[in-house]
């Protein structure tokens, strides 16, 4: 622990633009990263924001170039963090975490608590989440100082939400904004949320087709698609070939389980040579019991931004297994897979919990692997917390391995998920299990 920082708007500036880099291979950023946005978000006047970048730009924690935008017609001037300027945020973050502040102890006294801990307890006990380093930082900066040190008695009250429906496209930007920021964060019933808030304004506004980018963005996260053909004639109105093909190829992994036909007949409509279309059209073999070699798809996807390439690798990775278990070789490298998982895993800047469990399930049919390293895979995934039906698959194996105690807290914890969705038969497997223990 140590002395809360001076939180100044420089460095909620800082703070604000701590993700920017994640997204400076992107052709269009967020419109958080651009001097409006900016100021939008921290609630600042423009002049503020403005003498704050030209500050931080000087001490060249910042850099800045014109790009395009969401929802601007030109291209505007945006902002990101430079290497020193990561290395700052990094330690100032650090430093806001575990700020000492005082609040009321358990016996009405007051007591010195780490900052982090302090909302983590608040949290558990029904308090709104504190997402991120900049909700903390305006957190110790609107605290009262008691014995110099930072008062916060009790958690603040959460602001109120206006019910009534804002169905302007700055509304259905910010929710898209938001999405991606806490699904940056791993907070991905907060991303869900604010993706089915702004495809309801999408609905309301009769725009199905940036609706149906909402419901295949959410899909991607694990959320449930309801009508997933329907959408096949909504995609086809995507004039844009880029966007038509990313969510055509969003829609193939939604209808892959269930619905082959239709899958091939979008497959066939995409650009044949591409790799993600390859990639699928592999993986659409594989599962009518065909012969598949993968020399002919690259296992880096030129151009991409750092997070699609990390996706990338894990699929490519997820499907290299299951070639391997059909022909007996040429299975990745176990160190090489371990990687890969670590840049989409729990400590990750940007998890993904589906594609995750996906590759760990795949991983584990590598005769290479011991028991213990299984364990180990199945851990992790299960602390991810997959979506169905993947978070099954993962608890029945973990727990097929695990004391019987350890055991039937995965199969109790299954056992809700199921009858959540009214799933009988796996409700019928968790009980005969729970029989045998």
């Amino acid at each position: 622990m140590g002395q809360a920082p001076r939180i100044t708007n420089r460095e909620r500036v800082l703070l604000a633009l701590s993700d920017a880099p994640d997204f400076q291979d992107q052709y269009e950023l967020p419109r958080r990263f651009s001097q409006v946005g900016i100021a939008h978000r921290l609630g600042m006047a423009q002049s503020h924001v403005s003498r704050a970048l030209s500050g931080l730009i000087e001490e060249n924690l910042l850099s800045n170039k014109r790009k395009r935008v969401v929802g601007e017609r030109r291209r505007v001037m945006t902002y990101s963090l430079s290497e020193i300027g990561i290395d700052k945020v990094h330690d100032l973050i650090s430093e806001i975490e575990h700020s000492d502040v005082l609040s009321i102890g358990d016996e009405g006294s007051l007591v010195q608590v780490e900052l982090k801990a302090l909302v983590n307890k608040w949290f558990s006990r029904g308090g709104q989440r504190y997402p991120d380093a900049l909700s903390l930082a305006d957190l110790l900066r609107n605290a009262e100082i008691h014995d110099g040190m930072p008062l916060l008695e009790s958690p603040p009250e959460a602001d109120e939400v206006d019910t009534d429906d804002d169905l302007s496209s700055e509304a259905i930007g910010l929710h898209l904004e938001l999405a991606e920021l806490r699904r940056s964060q791993g907070d991905l019933p907060s991303a869900l949320d604010h993706l089915s808030r702004a495809g309801g304004l999408h609905r309301k506004r009769g725009n199905p087709v940036g609706e149906a980018r909402c419901i295949l963005a959410a899909a991607s996260l694990g959320a449930k698609v309801d009508n997933a053909l329907d959408l096949i004639a909504v995609i086809s109105q995507i004039r844009d070939p880029v966007d038509r093909m990313d969510c055509a190829l969003m829609l193939h992994d939604v209808l892959l389980s269930h619905s082959a036909d239709s899958v091939s007949q979008l497959l066939d409509e995409l650009p044949d040579g591409h790799p993600e279309v390859l990639l699928r059209k592999a993986e659409l073999a594989l599962r009518q019991g065909e012969e598949v070699s993968l020399s002919d798809i690259p296992k880096e996807l030129s151009g991409a931004s750092k997070l699609r390439q990390n996706l990338w690798r894990a699929s490519y990775a997820r499907i290299q297994c299951r070639v391997a278990e059909q022909s007996g070789v040429g299975w990745p490298v176990p160190s090489e897979v371990e990687l890969i998982l670590s840049n989409i895993g729990s400590e990750s800047r940007q998890p993904h919990p589906l594609l995750y469990g996906e590759l760990v399930l795949a991983q584990l049919r590598n005769p290479v692997i011991s028991d213990d390293e299984k364990s180990r895979l199945l851990q992790s995934s299960w602390e991810l917390q997959p979506p169905m039906p993947t978070i099954g698959h993962i608890g029945f194996q973990l727990s097929a391995i695990l004391p019987p105690a350890e055991a039937m807290i995965i199969l109790i914890n299954l056992k809700q998920k199921f009858e959540a969705l009214e799933d009988e038969s796996g409700l019928r497997i968790c009980t005969e299990r729970l029989d045998s223990l």
